[in-house]
């Protein structure tokens, strides 16, 4: 618009110079004619750049209106959790600045919540220790892929996969995330992991999984200081009762010596069956004052479900174990 005014004045200038070079002296009326048509050209041209230039800005705005409510119906189109957020000034995920409806269904905010919130808020509390070093790292690399676990407004823990990526936006770096459920997945990793650390009879861990998880034990009870009862339990008369009532009954009586078992102890003691006629369980004891109470309450709940199981069975099974207890510092 500016170029085509230039253009106009230029030429209205050229024509009252002409005008006065070639007009007489004796017709005054007649050059002022002629400015005054100059000036309404004039103005009309600028009328009309003016009217040009904002039917291309309406258009270009109409064109961006169009755009971001393309880009809004794709975003919102998204049945993954897309949350948009800032660094604070430590490099930690810091405010949301913008989340699509999928993130307020799944985790049970409005977005108004959301956007009040920090990315590290709609973390589980055990997920929020790594969340510094994943913000430096994707801030490093610009793209980052991992798993987490997010946690509703009901406090129900969510894991998820995570794609990261760094956006800028303004001249700031921004964090663009799309997680997506993998429940289902762990519950198959889970039922796998099941099936080779479960006995299939009793239900109880099997070798394999009561070594994995008393390593765990041994680690906590070094932390801790703490000590670890360790009990050996074999059924007695397995053989009699298989060979006498036959191997289905012998199951049972197997069985019936897990349930003794699970009463005994706790339910984050560690208990399984090695094999046979064979269980161990292993329990973390009480801080230094308490461990003789601890396994002596033990021993008194292991003793009372032996009774309460023989007379559940009845005379013909003559149900009776044998078990032995050592604590120790480690296992």
């Amino acid at each position: 618009m500016k170029r085509w005014t230039e253009l106009v004045l230029v030429a209205c200038a050229a024509g009252v110079a002409v005008a006065q070079w070639f007009m007489p002296a004796t017709a005054p009326g007649l050059l002022g004619i002629l400015l005054f048509g100059l000036v309404v050209l004039t103005a009309f041209s600028q009328r009309r750049a003016i009217d040009t230039t904002l039917v291309s800005l309406n258009a270009a705005h109409r064109e961006q209106l169009e755009g971001e409510r393309r880009y809004r119906a794709l975003f919102d189109a998204c049945s993954d959790v897309i949350i948009v957020h800032r660094f604070d000034e430590e490099g930690r995920p810091g405010q949301i600045v913008e989340v699509n409806e999928a993130a307020c269904l799944v985790l049970g905010y409005a977005r108004s919540q959301l956007l009040s919130m920090t990315a590290e808020d709609v973390l589980a509390p055990e997920a929020r220790s790594h969340a510094r070093e994943r913000a430096r790292a994707l801030l490093d690399s610009g793209t980052l892929a991992y798993e987490t676990v997010q946690m509703a407004s009901d406090l129900q823990r969510m894991p998820v996969e995570v794609t990261a990526r760094i956006v800028e936006i303004g001249g700031r770096r921004l964090c663009t995330s799309v997680s997506h459920s993998i429940a289902a997945h762990k519950e198959v990793e889970q039922y796998l992991r099941n099936l080779t650390d479960v006995d299939e009879l009793t239900g109880l861990l099997n070798r394999r999984g009561f070594f994995a998880k008393v390593d765990e034990m041994r680690r906590k009870a070094k932390r801790t200081g703490r000590q670890v009862l360790l009990t050996y339990f074999d059924v007695d008369g397995l053989k009699r009762v298989n060979d006498e009532l036959g191997h289905a009954e012998g199951d049972r009586v197997l069985v019936a010596a897990a349930d003794v078992l699970r009463g005994a102890f706790r339910e984050h003691d560690v208990v399984a069956r090695l094999g046979g006629d064979e269980f161990v369980a292993t329990a973390l004891l009480g801080r230094r004052h308490d461990e003789a109470l601890d396994r002596q309450a033990i021993e008194v709940r292991l003793e009372q479900a032996v009774r309460a199981k023989r007379e559940e069975l009845g005379d013909a099974y003559r149900f009776s174990v044998s078990f032995g207890s050592v604590v120790a510092n480690h296992v």
